[in-house]
């Protein structure tokens, strides 16, 4: 029988502090076998009669057309594989492949997908312990979005949901422990806007939707992104950054009520006017785990951070990561986002409000000063490697690449707690994701 790869839950974030991925329950994925793939694709070709032609889902936990797990519970891995065919329809097709000896398939079960293309292929254990179930994404040319899950149970290849969606997300809110709950942003569809939140959960041995929960009526005009984690008492949080009046993010946090047995929204210590608190006008910082620490946080732009003299007053803006998970208010994470290369720098909490940032002389990026601009701090700038001006000059390291260029950084005068190994292992590039 072949060994499961770990692979963690889509989005499944822990909820506490400046942030990373948390412990979730691994998933199985396709290896990077070239003799297996191809023995997957000529079973599937001799089904078809034709020559397949393989398509890859855009995200998810499948990056690949192949993927490995336990469909439908019976101690042996099955395979799952996307692909077009000639049939004389554009959609996708899923098919479902039972392993017949060494490197040898039979396809068992095919259905048709809902678009020519896969925004995201996941899987996660619904119904119970033993199978899993698969999650397609498929997006309309009219630009809505449908959710379908599937389930195999050894001879049927069966929908067992399918919904219109603009987010989502699998954890396990309802504290169940061996299998996932799925929760959906739904599209507006009133004219008082809003943001729906369906909750999908097991429910007797059925997998089905189990609550809905309206939020922001008359301020939200949509959901921008979902994620989740732990935070204290290992209570699930569900962090939501929703589109506000114009242009604009705001977040909210709803947590899974034990005695209740629903979601419901959640206003910690410090987050008294969730609309007021995490409104952002750079609408491309969502909420993420921003240091590593497993949990998640919500950026709040700041007008106290410091100077930022022109022009980096057009691209560059203080920020504070927080994650409101303690009783106390959680931790934060205080720093400098630079919005045209998007990254973040994330900066000792006795800089807030007593630096200036300037150009730096080559125009290739920025200066961290002093109030009065005189002691510089740290250079960050973004260059072309090929280009050899200053690349004999030790001083600067390497951060990451940007693109086809390279963010550099280097110390000019020491500051406690901002070296150069703090920049390198604490700089965000929120572009890799």
């Amino acid at each position: 029988m072949r060994k499961p790869l770990a692979l963690p839950l889509l989005c499944a974030l822990a909820l506490a502090g400046c942030g990373t991925f948390g412990d979730v329950e691994p998933l199985l994925r396709a290896p990077q076998l070239s003799g297996e793939s191809a023995a997957l694709q000529k079973a599937l070709n001799s089904y078809l009669g034709s020559s397949a032609t393989l398509k890859y889902p855009a995200s998810g936990d499948f990056l690949s057309p192949f993927a490995f797990g336990d469909w439908d519970g019976d101690g042996t891995d099955e395979a799952a594989v996307l692909y077009t065919a000639d049939t004389g329809s554009s959609n996708v097709f899923l098919a479902v492949l039972e392993p017949t000896g060494e490197d040898a398939w039979r396809v068992s079960r095919t259905v048709e997908g809902l678009s020519s293309e896969v925004e995201t292929f996941s899987a996660a254990r619904l119904r119970d312990a033993q199978s899993q179930q698969l999650l397609a994404g498929y997006g309309s040319a009219q630009g809505d979005r449908y959710l379908v899950v599937y389930e195999y149970d050894g001879n049927e290849l069966s929908t067992i949901s399918s919904n219109r969606y603009t987010a989502m997300i699998l954890a396990d809110f309802t504290g169940k422990g061996d299998t996932q709950d799925l929760v959906l942003a739904l599209p507006a569809d009133t004219e008082y806007g809003g943001v729906t939140l369906q909750l999908l959960t097991n429910v007797d041995g059925e997998f089905r939707s189990y609550q809905t929960l309206n939020l922001g009526e008359g301020s939200y005009s949509g959901c921008a992104a979902l994620s989740a984690g732990r935070g204290r008492d290992e209570a699930m949080y569900l962090v939501m950054d929703a589109w506000a009046g114009g242009n604009t993010l705001v977040s909210d946090i709803i947590l899974y009520d034990g005695e209740t047995g629903f979601l419901q929204p959640y206003h910690p210590p410090g987050l008294s006017d969730p609309q007021r608190s995490t409104l952002r006008y750079h609408t491309e910082l969502l909420s993420r785990d921003i240091d590593g620490n497993g949990t998640i946080d919500i950026p709040r732009e700041l007008d106290d951070g410091g100077e930022l003299q022109n022009p980096m007053d057009k691209s560059l803006v203080f920020l504070l990561w927080q994650d409101y998970a303690t009783a106390s208010g959680g931790n934060s994470c205080f720093g400098v986002y630079d919005s045209k290369n998007n990254f973040f720098l994330p900066l000792p909490e006795s800089m807030h409000g007593s630096i200036l940032i300037r150009s730096n002389p080559s125009g290739t990026g920025w200066l961290i000063c002093d109030s009065e601009g005189t002691t510089v701090y740290c250079e960050m700038r973004v260059v072309d490697p090929a280009d050899d001006t200053g690349q004999t000059d030790t001083a600067y390291r390497r951060i990451g690449n940007i693109g086809s260029q390279q963010l550099q950084a280097r110390v000019v005068t020491p500051y406690y707690g901002l070296d150069i190994d703090s920049i390198t292992s604490g700089t965000v590039l929120l572009g890799n994701e």
